[in-house]
């Protein structure tokens, strides 16, 4: 197995049409929290290609965040959307976790527990991940 501490993470959930519906729907002064501009707030992610594209919102975080971070993380994810789009309902189990391939520190920081000779699994090679 490797450890790769390079690789951000995407906390993010799904827009489904009430979400698309009110992030359209949002104040002009509101598009800041979304629109991309500031490693603050969030973005928004396109996944798949051109006939199965999803499109994801939420925030890129540095790899190795503490545990203890991550429900700070889902709370503050949900307390901008419900700001930008209120009546999109959003639990915060929707909220999930994904490696950002293409967004990580410039040198990779990879820790390989594999002996030598013992051949690893490539990363990347198959899963959910988002990519943009």
């Amino acid at each position: 197995m490797k450890l790769d501490k390079a690789c951000a993470l995407f906390f993010g959930t799904k827009i489904d049409s009430k979400l698309r519906e009110g992030l359209a729907l949002s104040k002009p002064g509101d598009k800041k929290y979304f629109d991309g501009s500031s490693e603050e707030f969030l973005r928004v992610i396109e996944i798949g290609d051109d006939k199965d594209k999803e499109r994801w919102i939420g925030k890129v975080i540095k790899a190795g965040p503490a545990v203890t971070e991550v429900d700070d993380i889902q709370r503050n994810i949900l307390s901008i959307l419900r700001r930008v789009a209120p009546n999109a309902r959003i639990p915060a189990s929707a909220v999930k976790i994904f490696v950002l391939q293409g967004a990580g520190v410039s040198t990779s920081q990879v820790i390989d527990d594999e002996g030598e000779g013992e051949e690893a699994d490539e990363p990347g090679s198959s899963g959910p991940y988002i990519t943009y």
